[in-house]
């Protein structure tokens, strides 16, 4: 199968979930991308067609995906199309988050073909109270970048 294009699919509040899946995008070295930011949706989604990737990126919060994300995820509509999935976490856990984005995404006609899980400053984190500060950084968007050249 040749993938010419890609959908990256982000809900970021707070930027790292797009940073990452950015990264991502780069290391693919395709250059056809729609980029659909779910954090605040200016239009619907479209339909991603088979002959493109979608890689999709969402924040875990308490153990699952956002569950702003999931809403705003549920318009998305593949057919047959090729899914990588990313969630990022604030070096906490991801638990079940990864799973239940995976379960989501086979409903609405995806078929995940890889998924990786990141970190990013969490978003508790202060300055008293520092969790993941600064992530992610050079190092951790370097490895997106590699996970993309692999895809």
């Amino acid at each position: 199968m040749e993938i010419g294009k890609i959908h990256l699919i982000t809900f970021s509040p707070t930027q790292t979930s797009k940073q990452v899946g950015e990264a991502i995008v780069r290391g693919t070295g395709i250059a056809e991308v729609v980029f659909q930011d779910l954090t605040h949706p200016e239009k619907p989604l479209q339909e991603v067609s088979s002959d493109a990737l979608a890689i999709i990126t969402v924040p875990v919060y308490g153990g699952k995906v956002a569950p702003l994300a999931i809403k705003r995820l549920e318009q998305l509509k593949g057919n047959n199309t090729p899914a990588i999935l990313v969630v990022v976490y604030g070096n906490r856990a991801y638990e079940k988050a990864l799973q239940e984005l995976d379960a989501f995404v086979n409903q609405r006609g995806f078929k995940v073909v890889g998924a990786g899980t990141f970190i990013g400053e969490h978003s508790y984190s202060t300055e008293r109270y520092p969790i993941a500060t600064g992530r992610p950084d050079k190092e951790d968007i370097t490895f997106a970048i590699s996970f993309g050249e692999q895809i």
